[in-house]
């Protein structure tokens, strides 16, 4: 059975980059993008960070289900959005499957929002669940549109040395896609607020959530680029930053950073990292590894550009950036 943890591992899936508390400020556009009408997105409302950018990504996925890797390039969606205000940072993660363009019509989605300002920082979190642990999971399972849904809601509040969080279930009358993020926030949103709240303490130095400490590695891999070239970016190797998530400690460590030649397309071309990275849960020893190539550069410094990650031996995900 798929627990609760895997939002994070699908969280692991993507990272951020932009400013973030002790990190290093990356210079950004200062529009944001306009986001077309009806297209998933970050709700927002009154009291929200002004979102700085945001870019959107396609998704290709492989499976092996013996000695070679079998892939389809169009498997589902991913968006990052960056935001910041005179009082505050914040970062979004929404990723998933379509389900019209993925293998049986597999729906598995799953987003993060992290508000952080001096008073604290908010965590916000749902995802699809799902029962798949083997390939034979996935292909014995029905194909097309599932007759209902189950999914899974985070509230943290990290504050004054304390993470207070809640966690619900939502069941719904028909499977939702990640199109409909929004509504599944509307509906489970109600539920965290009257649900038993846990919490645990947060040692000083320990980042408020996963998207804040990843934002910190690439801005610091993006300022070494800049001021020292490929040998201070190497220097970052092995850099370790702790994080909490919901009630359990992480160590963050990027176990590979080497320069990427420029990219082709001839002279001012932007310089580029490959950033390889290792989260580890201080509680269980579970180690959960992804990748990320990004300029450290130009108009899209620290901006991922592709993401991968194999969460089992079997599958892989790969995010290529649209734009």
């Amino acid at each position: 059975m798929m627990r609760y943890r895997r939002l994070h591992v699908w969280a692991a899936v993507a990272a951020m980059a932009g400013s973030a508390p002790g990190a290093a400020h990356v210079s950004a556009p200062q529009a944001a993008p306009s986001r077309p009408a009806g297209q998933a997105g970050p709700s927002s409302s009154a009291d929200d960070l002004p979102v700085l950018r945001a870019h959107r990504y396609k998704m290709a996925g492989r499976v092996r289900p013996l000695l070679f890797w079998i892939g389809r390039d169009d498997v589902g969606i991913g968006e990052i959005v960056w935001r910041r205000g005179p009082d505050g940072v914040g970062y979004e993660l929404l990723i998933g499957t379509d389900s019209a363009k993925a293998p049986r019509g597999i729906n598995r989605w799953g987003y993060l929002r992290e508000d952080s300002r001096p008073s604290g920082t908010r965590v916000l979190g749902v995802m699809s669940t799902s029962d798949e642990a083997t390939i034979k999971d996935v292909t014995s399972r029905p194909g097309g549109p599932q007759a209902t849904g189950r999914f899974k809601g985070l509230d943290a509040r990290i504050a004054a040395g304390v993470s207070r969080s809640v966690a619900e279930t939502l069941e719904t009358d028909r499977d939702f896609s990640v199109r409909d993020k929004d509504l599944i926030l509307e509906r489970i949103e109600p539920r965290l607020r009257g649900a038993a709240v846990r919490e645990v303490p947060v040692p000083a130095g320990v980042r408020p959530g996963f998207l804040l400490a990843v934002a910190e590695l690439v801005n610091d891999s993006v300022a070494a680029a800049g001021s020292g070239g490929a040998q201070a970016l190497r220097r970052l190797k092995g850099r370790t930053i702790p994080y909490v998530y919901s009630r359990t400690l992480y160590d963050l460590k990027l176990t590979t950073i080497e320069p990427l030649s420029p990219a082709a397309g001839g002279r001012g071309a932007a310089k580029a990292a490959h950033a390889e990275f290792q989260t580890t849960n201080r509680t269980t020893g579970n180690r959960t590894t992804f990748e990320l190539e990004y300029a450290t550069g130009g108009a899209l410094a620290g901006v991922p550009t592709l993401i991968r990650h194999q969460p089992r031996w079997w599958l892989q995900a790969v995010l290529a950036l649209v734009e």
